[in-house]
């Protein structure tokens, strides 16, 4: 009798088992990047980032995302505002509770309030932005829970995401300070049997050779400063397959380093103006690029501002003001190459099994 019991015990065990560590099977999601939304205001205009029409074109974009009928969720990369104006961050709330299904935010440098700097004309003083502790509140339920800038959810079985906050007060370049690496290591070991993707504002990876040094425009401030570390974290553990991120304003395009794929977003306020829609299984990550709607004249006139005087300071060092350097700048950010691509998990995650 004992034996049958036994027996009946690891029987039901194993079925425990095999019901807990499951899997999705499919997910579908979204990537919406550096929106800097801007309510039309003293000093806002289409520029480099079209401020102007910055509301219209994520307003925009959200409706296409709730065209998608079967998006699980959506994520948002940072530089939700343009300078962490109160009246921006409450149009940004107000925007993203009109999606259907749940959203996911970290912040930018752009969501921080911003150094003070002298008035150049004269006039009141130009108004600051809230604090950072502000977005976080009010983005309660957006992946934030409770006061650190950071956080983590489950958004279906056997799925991780991780929020990071990589920006750094007063500068726009970033880091991972030494308390959130710490809480970053222990979150991803204790999720070790769930697929996970990590996402940023700042990059972990250069986009060009100008982003490897400070000797371009500060162009490193791309990337945080401690990126090689990070990235030694991301690498020690498999569950970790992807890495999203913002702050670049480029189109889509991935970069694998020792097994760990680094993909940046293109922004909805600057050209080529375009969010991302991925398929994910437990074998394969899939994406497509898509262009936002908005008229050809909004479209013209970004373009124009990026290989203009507008986005001036967005050339690489190998983006002369030459028709050939604008369009290589046009090339390089529009990167029509990549914007589409499937590519393997490296974590073998469990199907549910009954």
């Amino acid at each position: 009798m004992k034996y049958f019991k036994k027996i009946y015990l690891i029987i039901f065990l194993i079925f425990i088992s095999a019901t807990l560590s499951f899997s999705f099977e499919k997910v579908k999601f979204a990537v919406v990047a550096d929106c800097h939304l801007s309510m039309p205001a003293e000093g806002v205009e289409d520029a480099f980032k079209m401020g102007l029409h910055s509301v219209e074109l994520l307003d925009s974009t959200i409706a296409a995302l709730n065209r998608i009928p079967d998006l699980d969720f959506v994520l948002f990369c940072g530089d939700l505002t343009q300078d962490a104006e109160p009246w921006n961050l409450d149009i940004f709330v107000h925007l993203i509770s009109k999606l259907k299904v749940p959203t996911y935010c970290v912040l930018g440098n752009h969501d921080l309030s911003p150094v003070p700097k002298p008035r150049k004309f004269p006039g009141p003083p130009p108004a600051r932005g809230v604090p950072r502790a502000t977005f976080v509140w009010a983005l309660q339920g957006h992946g934030f829970k409770g006061s650190n800038p950071w956080w983590s959810v489950n958004p279906v079985p056997g799925l991780h995401i991780i929020g990071l906050d990589s920006n750094k007060p007063g500068d726009w370049g970033g880091t991972i300070p030494d308390a959130e690496l710490k809480w970053l290591e222990q979150d991803i070991f204790a999720n070790r049997d769930k697929l996970t993707i990590v996402i940023s504002h700042h990059n972990f990876v250069p986009w060009s050779k100008d982003e490897e040094s400070s000797e371009w425009k500060d162009y490193n401030k791309f990337v945080v400063d401690n990126a090689d570390v990070v990235r030694k974290i991301f690498e020690k553990y498999p569950n970790v397959s992807f890495v999203l991120s913002g702050h670049r304003h480029i189109s889509t395009r991935y970069k694998k380093v020792n097994g760990v794929y680094y993909i940046v977003h293109p922004s909805t306020s600057t050209y080529p103006m375009r969010y991302v829609v991925y398929e994910l299984t437990p074998e394969y990550l899939k994406y497509t690029t898509y262009n936002v709607p908005c008229s050809k004249e909004v479209w013209e006139t970004a373009k124009k501002n990026c290989i203009g005087k507008p986005g001036e300071w967005w050339r690489l060092s190998t983006h002369p003001h030459t028709p050939e350097g604008d369009k290589a700048m046009l090339k390089f950010f529009e990167s029509p190459e990549t914007m589409t691509a499937t590519l393997p998990v490296r974590f073998k995650a469990k199907v549910k099994a009954y």
